[in-house]
């Protein structure tokens, strides 16, 4: 692996175990070696030991007695906690972009609509995921409402990695495009109450993915 030489080191190593985890590089309550890690990226402990604090602060790490740092296993509570404070977050952004939106805004929805065809026909997890972000974002940003921007945004990790633990479980890339696309039609159709149906329908599929798959203690 290349060795991290750029000047923002702090962040490139935060963003670069963050990435390990997300991709699934370390597993669920796997134990995180200091030394190993900083060997791996070229660089010190102190950069490592500084991420993994604030990963932990984002509750993607746990700091165990004896055992150090450790990937964060998901716990079933909360998952169906994360999931349904989305779930009514969103309900309440698309209705607001609805009501907001101009024509360009669901032109530009249209266009990442498409960009995740091709990526579910090349079975491309990675940009499916990013697609996927870039669309609730587009919906969260033109919804008007700045707090609940912040909101979401500070769930942004986590939910990130639902987004991968969610769109790797087999079939779920297709079911996922059904889905964003059940979703864009009723915005197109600015339906309020159809498109608020199709999102909390979207966000009940991804945790009924996440719940099977903890409960099968894959996360």
């Amino acid at each position: 692996m290349e060795a991290i030489k750029r000047a923002s080191l702090k962040e490139e190593v935060l963003n670069k175990i963050k990435e390990f985890i997300m991709k699934g590089r370390f597993a669920p309550g796997q134990r995180i070696v200091i030394d190993a890690l900083a060997k791996e990226l070229g660089v010190s402990v102190t950069p490592v030991r500084e991420a993994l604090h604030h990963l932990a602060a984002e509750g993607l790490v746990s700091i165990e007695p004896r055992k150090g740092f450790t990937v964060r296993k998901w716990e079933i509570k909360e998952i169906e906690d994360l999931l349904y404070l989305r779930m009514y977050l969103e309900k309440l952004a698309v209705r607001l972009f609805i009501e907001k939106a101009s024509e360009q805004d669901i032109n530009d929805l249209a266009a990442i609509i498409e960009r995740m065809n091709r990526a579910v026909e090349a079975s491309d997890l990675e940009g499916l995921t990013m697609l996927n972000s870039q669309f609730h974002r587009k919906i969260l940003q033109c919804s008007g409402n700045q707090e609940l921007l912040k909101i979401m945004e500070s769930l942004s990790a986590k939910l990130h990695r639902v987004r991968i633990l969610s769109l790797s479980y087999p079939g779920r890339m297709e079911q996922s495009r059904i889905e964003h696309r059940i979703i864009f039609e009723a915005i197109k159709a600015r339906d309020i109450p159809m498109a608020e149906k199709a999102m909390e329908e979207h966000i009940k599929s991804v945790m009924a993915v996440l719940l099977k798959r903890a409960q099968e203690g894959l996360i």
